[in-house]
């Protein structure tokens, strides 16, 4: 079978972070959105608290200003703890520094070949393709994919790419 699109790129510190934070999008937002419900709940409680009799003025202002706080820190956490993560795994694994990689686009599958491993991936077995600014993300697994930068790719390549992430979100959703 003949090859359609072949391109070779290098894994830098930059496109880590980038595949990272892509990957990690969702997961992150929906945290912080629980985080946002759980301080919101706060307020309102808080507001109740400041129209109650029952209840002073300052102890209704207290608790919907703890909510206030309480779900920022939880947002600020999510993001700063991610970021660590993303540090610390860059550091632990010196053999992805500057990985050079090969990557072959076939018409039902490719083939991602580095310098310590060779993998095949069918498009139909794709759990999710993401499409940032800058990059695709060929995701085989929920933590695991090929990084494609589109600045390599040529025009046809991204509409490939484009149609590939068509059909994955059809049979995702």
């Amino acid at each position: 079978m003949n090859p359609l699109y072949e391109i070779e790129e290098i894994l830098t510190e930059d496109e880590f972070y980038k595949s990272c934070q892509a990957i990690s999008a969702k997961k992150i937002k929906r945290l912080q959105m629980i985080y946002l419900i759980i301080g919101s709940v706060f307020c309102l409680c808080g507001i109740l608290f400041i129209v109650s009799p029952v209840f002073s003025l300052l102890e209704g202002l207290i608790i919907a200003v703890m909510g206030v706080i309480f779900s920022a820190v939880l947002c600020f956490n999510v993001t700063h703890q991610a970021q660590k993560k993303m540090e610390k795994t860059w550091q632990e694994h010196s053999e992805l520094h500057n990985m050079d990689i090969h990557i072959t686009f076939f018409e039902d599958h490719l083939t991602q070949t580095t310098p310590t491993a060779s993998q095949n991936a069918n498009y139909s077995d794709l759990s999710s393709v993401i499409e940032t600014e800058t990059n695709f993300y060929l995701m085989t697994s929920p933590s695991e994919g090929s990084i494609i930068v589109k600045d390599r790719c040529s025009s046809g390549l991204i509409a490939f790419l484009q149609d590939i992430k068509e059909a994955a979100n059809l049979k995702n959703h």
